[in-house]
Formats: C-alpha cells, structure tokens, sequence
C-alpha cells in the first residue's frame, strides 16, 4: 500500500557527499516531497532543527569530520529537537557488526544501507509513514497523558488484527505498566509469547516481574530474552538496573562487558563499564573502556572530561599491576591530558586535577623529574586556590603516595577522615586509601568478604579463599590485614598442592604490597616476618 501524504512532508537529508543528496532529494521530488533542506554534516543538521520541525531525516551514518549520524541523533534527542512525529532513517554503506549495533543501540526508526535506490527507499517510507499515519492517534493521547484513550485505541487496533497490532500490543504493554497495571501487562506479554518468542515481550515480562519484587523472575526471563536476541540491548540494560539495586558489583561488571561488547560504538556501555570496573579497582578493564570512551566521546554529547583524567589514573595505577599494558595505555593517558585543559579545563581546581592525575602517571612511567615538577606546580596553585572538592584533595593523597612522599600522604589522609568524620559518603571516597575504611558501610563490607575468606581457608578451599581475599582487596587495596590473609593462603595452597612460578610470584606481589606500607610500629609486623620466611621456604623448595 502506497502512502499518500508526501507532498505535506518536510525533510531534511544530511550526508557529506553533493551527488548523494542531490539524487535522494531527486527521488524524494518524484514521490511528491515539495519540502526538502539538505545540509553536509552534523552540525548544520543541528542548526536547521532548531529553526525546523521535520517530519523525515534521512541521515549518514558516516559524515566526515565532526559528529557521525549517531551522534546526529543522540544529540537531537539530548537537546529534544526532535518531534514526536519525526521519523529518523539512519543512512550508512557500512555495513560491519559494529556499525550496525550503534545504529540499532540508538534507536533510529529505520536503518537504510547505500546505495540507495528510487524503489528500496519508496517501499521504506511507504512503510514508515503508513505505520506513523495509524498509530498517530495513539501517541498524540500519550504525548497529552491521557493514558486511557491510548489504551483503548491500541485495543482497538489490536482486535481489528492489522498489520500495526503487533506494535500496538508491543505499546499496549508500556501503556499498563506506566499506569502500573502490571497484571493486564502481564497478560499482553504472555498472549504475545504463546504465539512466538520475541525479545520485547520476553523484557517486558521482566519488567513486570521487577516491579512486582520478583528479582529472580525477571533474571529467568532476560536470560532467556538474550539467549533468543544477544544483541537485545534493553535486555542488558534491565539486568544492569537489577544489579545496581542488589548492589552485586562484580556481577554487574560482567553485564556491562557483554552489553559493552554487543554494541562497542555505544559510548554510555563504554562509559559505564569504565565507571564499574574502576569501582572494582579492575584497572586493566577500566584504562581499556576509558580509552574507548575518549575515544567515542569526541564530538558526542555525552563526552565527559572525567572520562581524560579516569584514564590518566587508571594508566598510573596500571604501572603497579601490569607494565607491558601500562606502557600502551599511558601514551594514550598523556595525548589525552595534554588536551584536558583546552576542552575542560576551564576552572583553576580543574587544571589542578589534571596536574595531579598526570604527576601520578610520570611517576608510573619513571620519569620523577617531570612528576615532581608537575607537583610542585599544583602545590603552587594551592596556595591562591583554596581546594573546595574532597575528590581534589584524595587526587593529592594519590600524587603523594606515588613519588613515595608518606608523611605527607597519611597526614593529610588523617586530616580527611577528621574533617568528614560522620560523612558516610565522603568517607567511602576516602576509604580505598585508608588500611582500614572508615565509613561503617565498607567496615561491614570488607568484614564479610573477609570472613568468607577465612571460612574458604580454615576448610582449606583455598582457591576459594584467595578469590575472596581478592575481591577485599579490589575495594580496598590498602587493606593490610586482608593483604596478609591473602598471602597466607597463597602460601598454604602451594605447599597442598605444589609450587610452580606463576604461584610464587603471586604471593610474592601480595607481600611486596605489604612491605612497601607497613611500619615498625605495625601491629601485623611479627606476621609480615613470618610469612616471609615461609615465601623463602617456598622459593627454596621450588628451586630444589
């Protein structure tokens, strides 16, 4: 069926190429469009909606220098210059997985791969505007809130079984759970799904199942909607939403490295991911997702500059686990700091911040001489620029502890804690540096993973008990109780089960950490001894 209305359409094509948008304006002209503006990047594409209401853009995905039409479209979004009406046909002659992904991740109505042809795009926007035509009606009583006439006319549409009543049941179901009516949603989902498995109705239900308190439900169900659609990414962004509420970390990482690895171009997965893994204290994750997000992050609206000086700090910590990554992540950190000041550096405490990250990363690279000064100059803009952020003042700590400046460090860490005593959220920032946290919600934290730790290794599961003491150690790496608990258990399982080098060095990382932090006046001192001796015995043995 042809739609009739195009003489009453405005459009704007967007593409870099004269010879592309004079031949689709062409074709356009023959289907009746009277009304078309065509613009060569993503930029004026931006200008003209904000003077314009369109009814059709037809935009490249590739687009030159500045904005590719994703991010045309998240900015559009963003800015809310697009109308409800607007329908928006992502346009690309690549066709790989990955472009593939950012289009279908950023919800374009349609996605149309060049060359173009009069009937391919004929039959697309007779599809597209026909669908817009019939369910108009639905989404004017949405936009106006009047839930119930939306209700009725996706009813209506779905007993007459047209072509549109699979997207108005798809519809209907948001309408019952916006109005949480979760029982009729209910209802619409499974109706659905006793005549074919399809991914919204398999999310939808999970949807359903979280609102009404049943978490594991919910899991079955977008376990099952990934398993029928991998690249379903509402799936991975509900199972995201249930682990942030259960606060399972380390589960929630590995959702976001899925999504993240479903749709790469995605820069919010990249950016969550980062966040997470960094949480975790998995550096060797988040400099990789960082990277990827600054990578993305140009010319995007959700660019952030935290993502240049995240990088920065998970390359300088990457310097203590992993040198061969750190060396090619921290070529990155520095080309992206040395930017920071000119994009986001607008502030006097903005640029220290960047100071102290990258003091922190010549540090890592050994360069002292660069790192020193680089400190000396923040410590100079200290004294006219008061600090006014705590997270300033940890950066500071950080740029202590790597050029070895102690007493510096832990006095200004025990002037912190004093100042925030009673703070529980300005002291869980403090506590990944403290050897014991100090906020009561890390305490409890870190004493049960501990325990559970400790339980693995009296039952002399010892695998077990090192993936716990791990995870402590993750949260918090300054923890020495728990460092030493670790070592203890490395040492015990390779005298149970034999020692090889790849053991050795593990358990002799775990206590160089300690020997590097702890004092004469530490109260696990005579332990960290005995333990050393023990490591020596098992150098000795597995040399023999």
């Amino acid at each position: 069926m042809a739609y009739a209305g195009y003489g009453k359409l405005k459009v704007l094509i967007v593409d870099d190429f004269d010879n592309f948008r004079m031949t689709v304006s062409k074709m356009l002209q023959e289907f009746g469009v009277r009304d078309v503006d065509t613009v060569g990047n993503g930029q004026q594409a931006l200008h003209q909606c904000k003077d314009n209401q369109y009814d059709l853009i037809l935009c490249d995905y590739n687009l030159g220098k500045g904005k590719n039409g994703q991010q045309v479209l998240e900015d559009l979004r963003q800015r809310r210059l697009l109308g409800n009406q607007c329908l928006f046909v992502l346009v690309s002659a690549e066709s790989s997985k990955n472009v593939v992904m950012a289009a279908y991740d950023c919800e374009p109505d349609d996605y149309l791969a060049k060359p173009v042809t009069t009937k391919a795009l004929r039959q697309r926007l007779d599809r597209l505007l026909l669908r817009r035509a019939v369910l108009a009606p639905i989404h004017k009583a949405i936009d106006g809130g009047d839930l119930d006439t939306a209700i009725g006319l996706c009813q209506k549409e779905i007993k007459s079984d047209s072509r549109y009543a699979g997207a108005c049941q798809k519809l209907l179901g948001r309408l019952y759970c916006e109005r949480g009516d979760y029982d009729s949603a209910e209802m619409v989902y499974q109706k659905v799904l006793e005549q074919r498995s399809l991914d919204w109705a398999l999310v939808g239900l999970a949807e359903v199942k979280k609102a009404q308190g049943d978490l594991l439900g919910a899991q079955q169900w977008l376990e099952e909607a990934v398993s029928t659609n991998p690249f379903y990414m509402k799936a991975y962004d509900l199972q995201v939403d249930i682990l942030r509420e259960q606060g399972s970390t380390e589960r929630l990482q590995d959702v976001l490295q899925e999504s993240a690895a479903a749709s790469p171009l995605s820069i919010l997965r990249q950016q969550q991911l980062a966040d997470i893994a960094m949480a975790n204290n998995d550096m060797i994750t988040a400099a990789s997702a960082y990277k990827r997000s600054v990578r993305l992050g140009e010319h995007s609206c959700f660019e952030r500059g935290g993502d240049y000086l995240n990088l920065g700090r998970t390359a300088a910590g990457l310097w203590h686990q992993d040198r061969d990554k750190a060396k090619a992540i921290s070529r990155d950190a520095v080309k992206a700091l040395g930017e920071y000041d000119q994009r986001f550096g607008k502030s006097p405490e903005d640029k220290l911040q960047r100071m102290l990250v990258e003091s922190q990363l010549y540090s890592g690279q050994g360069d002292t001489a660069k790192s020193e000064q680089l400190l000396a100059e923040a410590e100079t803009l200290l004294q006219s620029e008061p600090i006014s952020r705590v997270d300033t003042e940890i950066e500071l700590v950080q740029a202590y502890h790597a050029l070895g400046q102690k007493e510096k460090a832990q006095k200004l860490l025990r002037e912190l804690v004093k100042r925030h005593e009673g703070d529980e959220n300005q002291l869980q920032k403090l506590d990944h540096l403290l050897e014991v946290p100090a906020s009561n919600k890390n305490r409890k934290l870190v004493a049960e993973i501990n325990k559970k730790g400790i339980a693995c290794y009296e039952a002399k599961e010892y695998v077990g008990a090192i993936e716990h003491f791990a995870l402590a150690l993750r949260k918090f790496p300054h923890h020495l109780g728990v460092r030493l608990n670790m070592a203890q258990a490395q040492i015990d399982q390779m005298e149970a089960q034999g020692i090889t080098e790849s053991t050795l060095a593990e358990a002799s990382v775990t206590l160089d950490f300690v020997g590097k932090h702890i004092d004469a006046r530490h109260e696990q001192l005579q332990r960290y001894r005995q333990l050393q001796d023990l490591l020596k015995q098992c150098e000795r043995k597995g040399s023999a």
